[in-house]
């Protein structure tokens, strides 16, 4: 439990509390922004071992990430209040004479095949404060970033979609609907982009996303991460 306590403080900068619920169980409550984690340790005859674990967003339950590279991810996508609208980062515009990696230039050109005489979409690309390619699809209705981190593959350096927060679906309205459709976004773009999600994950080196981590974010069947 304390190894645990200490990994959320240092993944996070914000240390948990520590209440005892009777004598039999231990609560570990991690706020961190819009985020709280519950983790309960009952005691058993080996001593005391992890018996639930939520993640909580707004106060409301939520599937618990897989790693802490998620948990940053959403974090870093949820307005500091929630009652604001979500909006997307600004784009740093790309001067005409800035090459583009050939993995850009593809997508890039597929996009705008694809979209040919839909006048109410634009398509640009620029960076955003990460220094991340990243494309942008914008109508009246919404606007998608799908963003791309550079690597190295075979000796060349190129680029793949990002580790973290790789696409992002933002209403006019100013909701977030990543999460909600994700699947159906990246069936979509495996008919729109020329190497959509997930197509060059195998390469990406240290690019790609890293394995679960202990001391915070949960698996998808629900198993918590171990130390």
């Amino acid at each position: 439990m304390q190894r645990e306590a200490e990994v959320m403080t240092r993944r996070t900068a914000v240390s948990p509390v520590i209440t005892h619920d009777g004598e039999a169980a231990i609560r570990l409550t991690h706020v961190n922004g819009r985020l709280r984690i519950e983790t309960v340790f009952r005691r058993s005859s080996r001593g005391w071992k992890r018996s639930d674990y939520q993640l909580f967003q707004d106060g409301e339950r939520r599937l618990a990430t897989a790693s802490w590279e998620e948990y940053d991810a959403l974090l870093e996508r949820l307005s500091a209040d929630a009652s604001q609208p979500a909006v997307l980062p600004v784009l740093t515009p790309l001067a005409e004479q800035d090459p583009l990696p050939m993995e850009i230039l593809q997508n890039l050109e597929q996009c705008e095949r694809r979209l040919a005489g839909r006048e109410d979409i634009a398509v640009c690309v620029g960076r955003d404060d990460k220094g991340r390619y990243v494309i942008a699809i914008s109508s009246s209705k919404a606007s998608l970033h799908m963003a791309f981190e550079t690597q190295r593959r075979s000796g060349r350096k190129g680029v793949c979609f990002a580790s973290t927060n790789s696409i992002r679906v933002v209403t006019a309205e100013g909701k977030d609907l990543t999460e909600e459709v994700q699947g159906k976004l990246t069936k979509a773009l495996t008919r729109l982009m020329a190497e959509p999600p997930g197509t060059s994950t195998a390469e990406a080196g240290s690019g790609s996303a890293q394995g679960p981590q202990g001391g915070g974010p949960s698996d998808r069947k629900g198993t918590v991460l171990r130390l």
